[in-house]
Formats: structure tokens, C-alpha cells, sequence
């Protein structure tokens, strides 16, 4: 069973790249005047974070829970989750990333890919086992149809 949510891990992996930046920093390149690179990377946070919302939104609205340690009562398949089954995994990573790159965290850019695993390997393949089981060929069929990522 899985104890703790994606977003614990990404939080985990956020706060201790921020500790590693304070305590071992790490040289940054020197500034420039580039503004729309921040403003991009504004943008596509806020994408992410729109992205998130919305989903729980749809969730609220099929009352089922977004929880992956409660069992789920529907099978959501509209809305972002005609396009990829993971919309809130994929604003999170989107989002973790831009946070890091706009605040300078490279030591969290560096730990990156252990949230990353802990959902790869341990978060999404126990949602898929009990939505399999929950849905049976329903979920099958919507897997088959839509990618994990994009």
C-alpha cells in the first residue's frame, strides 16, 4: 500500500534540495536580463497549477476521492483524463521543476529523479492494480486508449 502521496515525495525532495543549495550551494550562473525565461517558467507553473485544480474539480464533482489510499468510487475519464491518465502527476512534475529551475534549487533539479521513481515505480503501478480491480475492463479499455504521460 502506498503510505505516502506523490506530492510528500516531491515536497521531501524539494525541501532537502533547498537545504543542499543553503548548505553545499551550488554556482549559478550569473543573471540576465532574459525576462520572458521567467515568465515562461511563471506560465508553465501556472499551467500546472490550473492543470491540478481542475482536476480535483472533476473529482469533487464525480465525488470520488483523489486519494490513492481510498478506494475509489467512479472511473474519471473526461476532461485532462482524455489525454493522459496522470494530469495531476504531470502538473506536479511540471510544476516541481519550474519551482526549482526559477529558484535557483539546483540541488533539487539534482534530486529530481527520486520523487520521480517513487512514483514510477511504487505510486502509479498501485493506482493502476486498484483501478484495475476496482473497474476491471473498463480501466483496461481506457488504458489501451490513453497514455500514462502524454
Amino acid at each position: 500500500m502506498v503510505k505516502i502521496t506523490s506530492p510528500a515525495h516531491f515536497a521531501l525532495a524539494l525541501g532537502l534540495g533547498a537545504w543542499l543549495q543553503s548548505a553545499l550551494d551550488l554556482p549559478l550562473p550569473a543573471p540576465t536580463p532574459l525576462a520572458w525565461i521567467e515568465l515562461s517558467g511563471g506560465v508553465i507553473a501556472g499551467l500546472g497549477l490550473a492543470l491540478a485544480v481542475s482536476c480535483f474539480i472533476l473529482f469533487a464533482r464525480r465525488r470520488t476521492t483523489i486519494m490513492p489510499n481510498v478506494h475509489p468510487s467512479r472511473l474519471v475519464l473526461d476532461g485532462p483524463y482524455r489525454f493522459t491518465r496522470n494530469p495531476m502527476y504531470l502538473a506536479l512534475v511540471l510544476s516541481y521543476g519550474v519551482l526549482c529551475l526559477q529558484l535557483g534549487l539546483l540541488w533539487a533539479v539534482a534530486l529530481f529523479p527520486l520523487p520521480w521513481l517513487a512514483l514510477q515505480l511504487y505510486v502509479i503501478p498501485f493506482e493502476q492494480a486498484r483501478l484495475r480491480s476496482e473497474f476491471g475492463r473498463h480501466y483496461s479499455a481506457y488504458c489501451a486508449r490513453v497514455r500514462r504521460w502524454l
